[in-house]
């Protein structure tokens, strides 16, 4: 069975492993690997967090008055995806619901994760269709993860002026503190950064915002628009970047376990769907 798999054009070269549909490769003409390439520090590239964002409170919801447990991010990104089809720029992977998937998340559905390249940029797109006869909660989100040489030649720059302040966390959970972090229309990046874990922010005025090197011309953009939520995180001191478009976040430390009720669920209707999709632009 082919476990990795490539689409490519001649601005880039991708790489995307069945598990989990995960991005795990960019390579521009110049061979420069932008995407994290896992390691001791974080064994992952860029995860595909489905059915739920972040982590439930003791790992686990209520639905219809049933405890129900569910791991951090939730099961997609451990789970081996199927090819639905398959191009020299474009692949589409599918996931469905099994035995398993069904003891923490009792609902049919469909998955689908498209990458697509158009020059320089990648579109990665999701797509969930309830196939259930009752509605089905929801969310979903992206976590690539971007290599940097070392963070404090880097920044963040956001689309416009933002005045917003980051959500922290507390453990896992999304805490009631909130923190000042952007400079104008930039987060200064240093080994500091991320010592209170991730940076979460909502009702952004951009609708992208771009990984930057001060003194090169090393870039990724990473259009956000169609995304409610975006999560800014890196493990302290290691040498990448993750910028994750999501729909949802962890719960609030203050959440009812409801999960009808959790900060950005989508409660999708039988037999309807959701498309969203980010881009990722990438300069050097």
């Amino acid at each position: 069975m082919i476990n990795r798999f490539r689409i490519h054009n001649e601005f880039l070269d991708v790489r995307i492993h069945r598990k989990g549909a995960e991005l795990c490769s960019v390579k521009n003409t110049d061979q420069f690997e932008f995407i994290w390439q896992s390691g001791p520090v974080w064994q992952r590239h860029a995860p595909n967090l489905f059915p739920i964002v972040g982590s439930l409170l003791d790992h686990e919801y209520s639905y219809n008055s049933k405890i129900i447990q569910l791991t951090h991010h939730g099961f997609a990104r451990d789970l081996d995806f199927d090819i639905l089809h398959q191009s020299e720029h474009s692949i589409c992977f599918i996931l469905q619901q099994n035995q398993d998937t069904y003891q923490s998340y009792p609902f049919n559905f469909t998955l689908l994760i498209t990458y697509t390249l158009n020059e320089n940029t990648l579109e990665q797109a999701f797509r969930v269709i309830n196939k259930d006869t009752k509605m089905m909660p929801v969310s979903f989100g992206g976590h690539p993860a971007f290599n940097v040489k070392a963070i404090d030649e880097y920044e963040i720059q956001f689309e416009y002026n933002e005045d917003v302040q980051a959500n922290t966390l507390e453990g896992p959970y999304i805490s009631d503190s909130k923190v000042d972090v952007i400079k104008g229309n930039k987060i200064p990046l240093n080994y500091l950064t991320f010592d209170r874990d991730a940076l979460v922010f909502q009702d952004l005025k951009s609708d992208w915002v771009k990984l930057v090197h001060k003194s090169s011309t090393h870039a990724v953009k990473v259009d956000i628009s169609d995304f409610p939520y975006l999560g800014i995180w890196s493990k302290p001191g290691a040498p990448f970047v993750c910028i994750e478009p999501w729909q949802g976040v962890a719960d609030l430390v203050s959440h009812n376990k409801d999960i009808s009720e959790k900060e950005g669920i989508i409660l999708l209707e039988t037999g309807k769907e959701i498309i969203k999709s980010f881009t990722m632009e990438f300069s050097s």
